[in-house]
């Protein structure tokens, strides 16, 4: 991310593109092929646009690498870094966008099953070893198995390479059994204490990772592990940070809490600052100011949310990280990968559940626990096995919490998990059945969900950013969610309708654009105001500075370090009302109540990990809003795999 990319790093310009009737025969050129493809909306335009780049810097007559080249680029606006021709070569048409046949009158001849038909490995890997857009310095690289964009394959390369590097093991200066048993205690459970062990692994070297789902105490245990590393270095620089202002700011609250139960010696050693990744590092023009020529000020690192993380940051990352400087990754590798190409998170956490521990780290581990890890031990393990823990009790979902055992049920790829939904037992969930989203069940259910934020509006407090403060909390207790952007059942209709309910019960104005109460989203970064994509702000009224009898509308922003930043509409230009966001965007949030829609036919968007993911951003209650049971079968039985050589 520090250097300088050339045009092959970044997508290419956009051309006007000529439209070509739809046929079911096969065109005679690639290009006449590639521009079907993208009428038909099976790739994007820029998938097409980079083919012609490449061929007219460098002409490649071989039909086979256009074809290759625009679904490597597809499967890179998917979120894989990567093309593996053996899952190509297994499932063809599973690389392209592909649309019901029926929407047309005559069966397609010109799929990537079709094209590809008779050919093995070895003709396409000759195909592509033989293309000049292929090679170290060319656009394109070749690394058996897998086809890669050049700057994809030097993040991946930089991953792996960094970490590695950090996998050697650490000097102790202290008794660590003494120091655990001092904030842990002894063990008493009938099962091992994973929070233990997870900080004496990650004290004694200098990359670990802890995983776990929700409430099972990831934040306590990295606080311990602060705690145990002062004491260790006395004066560790510390810095923690987060991919998302909203994960930032919920990591300064639960830090914060997870000090005050500290020895009150070592809680003026742990920080409570947290910043953005992209803070962190510096934005400079399209890289950081922090890289291998500069590296951070930091003795150790700890990143929150780190399944956010996608495979460029995560190299700039690592790149900017001095190399004494121990790095501490927290996450739910379950959750949703990152938006952007790559699942490096989840990559390095596969196996993570079992343990997979050879016997040297169960030797390394055995010390600290009184139950034997044998059962976790195995020859095979890899690499980041070895520098992962994962925490398997959760403290927030009890034997008795439908959240948990429907979250539970989800990841393990149970459809039964919908029967929970008629246990009277689990008050925590319940479940909407609407034909259509404007629906008198589900008007009321939203209603009264925003109804305590918009009505605490009216009660001003004499500080004006603790009122803020408590209006973006009240307003952080309910919210909708859900798989698609677009559409009725997606944010964009969701949004609209739910904007309609609320003018017509009274509780925002009846007017347009910018008003009292109004919930908007940031959609892209602002370096200039501070404020990031994702983060949401509340329009609230706020004097005016030249006359404070007066009042001005001003969106307010709690930053990560808890305080408010008083921002004028007018200069927020890419917003959106946010009554209704995408799963993806919730990541790194919790709200008290949380109601996820799901569209009523199925969708390639809809897998086990978004379902996951939208049932763990509930704290006490929630509600699915789905049509059809077969449409969230279907999505808990299908799983996201990105392809990635990590």
């Amino acid at each position: 991310m520090a250097e300088q990319r050339d045009l092959f790093f970044d997508e290419p310009t956009i051309e006007p593109m000529t439209s070509e009737p739809l046929t079911s025969e096969t065109p005679n050129s690639p290009e006449q092929q590639l521009a079907v493809w993208v009428e038909r909306g099976w790739i994007r335009a820029i998938d097409r646009q980079l083919v012609r780049t490449l061929n007219e810097l460098q002409p490649c007559a071989e039909p086979l690498m256009h074809w290759l080249v625009a679904l490597l680029s597809h499967q890179y606006g998917r979120g894989h870094s990567c093309i593996d021709l053996n899952e190509l070569l297994r499932n063809p048409d599973g690389l392209l966008s592909l649309p019901p046949e029926n929407e047309y009158d005559q069966p397609f001849s010109d799929k990537p099953s079709q094209l590809l038909q008779n050919l093995g490995y070895q003709q396409l890997a000759d195909v592509i070893q033989a293309c000049p857009w292929v090679g170290e310095q060319a656009p394109l690289v070749w690394q058996a198995p897998r086809l890669y964009l050049q700057r994809l394959y030097r993040a991946e390369g930089m991953v792996q390479q960094k970490i590695r590097q950090r996998l050697t093991g650490k000097t102790l200066t202290i008794n660590l059994a003494d120091e655990l048993d001092d904030l842990f205690g002894p063990d008493t459970t009938d099962a091992p204490n994973w929070q233990k062990l997870a900080c004496a692994l990650a004290v004694q070297q200098r990359f670990a990772i802890i995983t776990g789902g929700p409430g099972t105490g990831k934040t306590t245990t990295v606080v311990r592990l602060l705690a145990l590393i002062s004491r260790n270095q006395p004066g560790a620089r510390i810095r923690l940070a987060a991919p998302t202002g909203k994960a930032a700011a919920r990591l300064t609250e639960s830090i914060s809490g997870a000090i005050a139960k500290l020895p009150e010696a070592d809680q003026a050693q742990i920080p409570t600052d947290v910043a953005t990744l992209h803070r962190l590092l510096g934005v400079a023009g399209r890289g950081f100011k922090h890289h291998a020529q500069r590296p951070l000020h930091a003795d150790v690192v700890v990143v929150d949310e780190a399944s956010m993380i996608d495979l460029e940051l995560m190299s700039a990352l690592l790149q900017a990280l001095p190399e004494h400087c121990q790095l501490i990754l927290l996450g739910d590798k379950d959750q949703l990968a990152s938006v952007e190409a790559g699942s490096v998170f989840g990559d390095l956490c596969q196996g993570a559940q079992q343990g997979n521990y050879r016997p040297a780290t169960i030797e390394k581990l055995q010390p600290f626990s009184n139950h034997s890890l044998v059962a976790y031990q195995t020859d095979e393990g890899s690499d980041y096995n070895q520098a992962t823990v994962m925490l398997h009790h959760s403290y927030r979902f009890d034997a008795n919490s439908g959240i948990g055992m429907l979250a539970r049920a989800v990841n393990n790829g149970q459809s039964t998990g919908l029967e929970l939904f008629n246990n009277a037992a689990y008050s925590d969930l319940s479940r909407l059945s609407p034909e259509t989203v404007d629906n008198p069940a589900v008007k009321s259910l939203v209603v009264q969900g925003y109804a305590q934020y918009l009505r605490g509006l009216q009660t001003v407090l004499t500080d004006f950013d603790q009122w803020a403060i408590s209006v973006i909390k009240s307003y952080q207790k309910f919210q909708v969610l859900a798989a698609l952007k677009r559409g009725p059942w997606g944010v964009d209709g969701l949004n609209e309708q739910i904007t309609h309910w609320l003018k017509q019960a009274n509780l925002i104005p009846q007017k347009y654009g910018w008003y009292e109460g109004r919930p908007v989203m940031m959609n892209s970064n602002n370096y200039a105001l501070g404020i990031m994509n994702g983060d949401i702000g509340i329009t609230l009224y706020y004097p005016d500075h030249d006359n404070p009898e007066q009042k001005r509308l001003r969106v307010a922003f709690q930053m990560p370090d808890g305080s408010v930043k008083w921002v004028l509409p007018s200069r927020l230009t890419d917003v959106q009302t946010v009554y209704a966001m995408t799963v993806h965007k919730s990541q790194g949030s919790e709200f008290d109540h949380t109601v996820l829609v799901v569209p009523p036919t199925a969708n390639p968007i809809l897998t086990r990990e978004l379902l996951y993911t939208g049932i763990t951003r509930a704290k006490n209650k929630f509600t699915l809003v789905a049509q059809s049971d077969s449409v969230v079968q279907d999505a808990i039985a299908r799983s996201v795999t990105r392809s990635s050589g990590l």
